[in-house]
């Protein structure tokens, strides 16, 4: 059974690979009307309550109490082929991912507004068959983390505006993986499953500040705190061919980073421009990763991530008082610059994105539609991080994305 408890401490190891997928697919997913403008102008564009999330101080420019849904849908596709021992394979990822959300603004008069939100600001999933050929190293890697989000914002003069937010964090991780085990008694190694997921809870929060030089142009800063999850859960081995199998606790402490988002919008006539910079502190709160288990020695992963930069830019073109278009494009700097920090549960690269949307009002309606094309660059995953002799090097080509979303917003 010691063989059972060193790959219980591996797959501790991929727990880290499997949070820092986040860190790859930090999302922005918070709004379909931002969608159409690949979320330029993040929390001060006023056309939307999803300033909630972005900039708590944007909630000051919606003029009326209002509610919203928001349905997205993530398309991860990709090819992958097996190095070294494994050349000549080839496999495909596609997969669909919804992330939902919700916000919902209760104005006190002019000056004081009330918020809720609940979103998902990181998680994604990756997913390949029980049957191929890296199935040792991952199979189902998958994270939900979802903010609950209290918000309130305060107009302090014409120009000025502030926000804070009080957020609940929760976190859910699920992975499984095949493993060759040596039972006592068995000549040749049997196949395992191994299965385990992670719950917790934090709190953290946001600032935000918006100036207003000009009924037309606008600026806003966030600030969003890192934070740091309690997360707990079981870990299961199981053995089919000896129907034998163990099982334990596991803890983690993962941390999320802070982030920084600089936001600016112009309106010249009948067209809208807007812009936004976000920097994320991935070196301070992911240099690395450690799970702990009742029944396994402490697993550690070094990461080392960077920090990053996402740049947007987007443009409204206000056709009429009932319909907006809308284009934009962005790039997305990825945390792991170098081969070695990936691994095939951490496919990520930097990203390019392409977008479209529109906006339909009737009376108290607003209906949003919106479409994104993003294209990742191609990389090679040598899993060094995990320090695992059983993950397998592959290189990812033809990574791409495309994002679906509709929205339902109403004003009271």
């Amino acid at each position: 059974m010691k063989k059972i408890i060193k790959l219980m401490a591996f797959a501790g190891a991929f727990m880290a690979s499997f949070h820092a997928q986040a860190g790859g697919y930090q999302l922005n997913d918070y709004s379909v009307t931002g969608l159409g403008r690949s979320y330029a102008g993040q929390g001060i564009m006023g056309d939307d309550y999803s300033a909630i999330a972005y900039n708590p101080a944007g909630m000051t420019l919606m003029k009326q109490s209002g509610v919203q849904q928001n349905f997205s849908f993530i398309n991860l596709k990709a090819d992958v082929d097996g190095l070294g021992d494994y050349a000549g394979e080839h496999k495909k990822m596609n997969f669909w991912q919804p992330i939902p959300s919700g916000f919902a603004q209760y104005n006190v008069n002019d000056r004081l507004m009330l918020g809720l939100g609940i979103y998902a600001p990181f998680g994604l999933k990756t997913q390949y068959k029980a049957n191929w050929f890296a199935s040792d190293a991952a199979i189902l890697s998958k994270l939900d983390i979802v903010d609950f989000n209290a918000s309130t914002a305060y107009k302090v003069t014409d120009k000025w505006s502030v926000g804070i937010s009080l957020i609940a964090r929760y976190i859910y991780g699920r992975m499984t993986q095949t493993k060759q085990i040596n039972y006592p008694g068995v000549p040749v190694p049997l196949n395992g499953e191994v299965n385990f997921n992670v719950h917790g809870w934090t709190q953290t929060g946001a600032l935000g500040v918006m100036y207003e030089p000009t009924k037309d142009t606008r600026f806003g800063f966030s600030y969003r705190l890192r934070s740091a999850q309690r997360a707990k859960g079981h870990m299961k081995v199981y053995i089919p061919a000896a129907q034998k199998g163990m099982a334990g606790h596991v803890w983690a402490n993962p941390d999320l980073p802070e982030t920084f988002t600089f936001s600016a919008y112009h309106r010249y006539k009948k067209v809208g421009f807007s812009g936004t910079a976000r920097w994320t502190h991935w070196t301070s709160s992911f240099p690395n990763f450690t799970v702990r288990s009742d029944i396994a020695e402490d697993a550690k992963t070094y990461y080392r991530y960077q920090n990053t930069w996402t740049l947007t830019g987007g443009v409204d073109y206000y056709y009429c008082k009932n319909l907006t278009l809308r284009f934009g494009g962005g790039w997305d700097e990825s945390p792991t610059h170098k081969a070695e920090r990936r691994t095939i549960r951490i496919p990520d690269n930097d990203r390019f994105w392409m977008s479209v949307g529109a906006s339909y009002m009737k009376n108290n309606w607003q209906i949003d539609v919106g479409y994104a094309h993003m294209i990742a660059r191609s990389g090679l995953a040598l899993g060094k991080p995990t320090s695992d002799p059983n993950e397998i090097p592959v290189k990812y080509k033809n990574m791409q994305s495309h994002i679906l979303g509709v929205q339902f917003q109403y004003k009271f």
